[in-house]
């Protein structure tokens, strides 16, 4: 019986597979979720590494919020990546992409929304979600 080895993944091996940007890892960030693909290797991510692309791709690349969120949701959608939060992780991709929030604002209204609980802020972005109530403080 082997062990599949688990890496938590960087937001840099997303950013190189996706962008295609650099010849040495670019490759290697490709044959990484090949094999996770494969189910040689388990790559974890997190809702905070998410975060991190969507902003560097909008950031550093000038590919709008709701491209970024679309391209990345479409990859986590693939069997290479495991993901703790992955119905929340993937709510708060679909409201970047409905409702052209930041992800840390999407991230918030998944969660409200999943646990059935109010938001206290005072930005009016989270009232574009029918199912999540805002209280302002």
């Amino acid at each position: 019986m082997s062990v599949v080895p688990v890496y938590q993944l960087d937001a840099n091996v997303i950013l190189r597979f996706l962008m295609d940007d650099n010849k040495d890892f670019a490759p290697r960030a490709r044959d990484l979720i090949r094999r996770a693909n494969e189910g040689q290797v388990v790559l974890e991510i997190s809702a905070v590494t998410v975060a991190e692309i969507i902003y560097a791709m909008k950031a550093s690349y000038q590919i709008h919020r709701r491209q970024a969120s679309a391209v990345v949701a479409d990859l986590l959608r693939t069997p290479a990546f495991h993901m703790v939060e992955r119905r929340r992780i993937l709510d708060s991709l679909a409201r970047v992409v409905s409702a052209n929030v930041d992800f840390g604002d999407a991230y918030l209204a998944a969660t409200a929304a999943e646990t059935g609980t109010a938001v206290a802020s005072f930005d009016r972005d989270l009232d574009r979600f029918a199912d999540v109530k805002r209280m302002e403080p």
